[in-house]
């Protein structure tokens, strides 16, 4: 008589059927938690971008322009290929309620002088989709540092350029 021992079809196919339900519940959170990690990437970045236009603006009494392609970059912030997302500052004044920009990093002497800084998604971020069509996800900080990403959040001169990709 021979003793051999093993699984039946039965067991296996119970353990393979466990396995499937654990996995199509992990999946859908670790997507969502890679979401929220590019997320914050952004928000950390426009952060640090606005220390430093603070310290640049201490010494050179302006706001320094940042290019994404790093062809500007007076507040020398740091801009590699490996971001999530791309990122740009624009300064200008703002005169009554309309904000004005200049890409060329002057500066202008009529009305208050500012900076925003934005950051865009360089792809669609996992759920992220505005009216059913995928977006890119937006970010915007301005020199208030009022950092948002929903349209109605922003203050001037962010107005507009933040817009919610429906990640969540």
């Amino acid at each position: 008589m021979s003793n051999i021992k093993g699984f039946s079809l039965v067991e296996l196919m119970v353990a393979v059927g466990i396995v499937g339900v654990m996995s199509s519940v992990a999946v859908p959170k670790y997507q969502k938690y890679k979401v929220n990690a590019s997320r914050a990437e952004a928000q950390s970045s426009l952060s640090s971008m606005y220390t430093l236009q603070q310290l640049y603006y201490t010494e050179n009494d302006k706001y320094g322009a940042v290019k994404a392609d790093n062809s500007i970059n007076d507040v020398k912030f740091p801009i590699s290929k490996s971001q999530k997302y791309g990122y740009n500052a624009f300064i200008g004044t703002v005169l009554g309620t309309v904000a004005i920009t200049k890409d060329n990093g002057t500066g202008n002497t009529d009305g208050s002088v500012f900076f925003k800084g934005t950051a865009e998604s360089k792809q669609v971020l996992g759920s992220c989709s505005g009216n059913g069509t995928p977006v890119k996800d937006k970010w915007c900080v301005n020199h208030d540092r009022i950092l948002a990403n929903v349209s109605g959040e922003e203050k001037l001169p962010c107005s507009g350029d933040a817009v919610d990709g429906g990640c969540s």
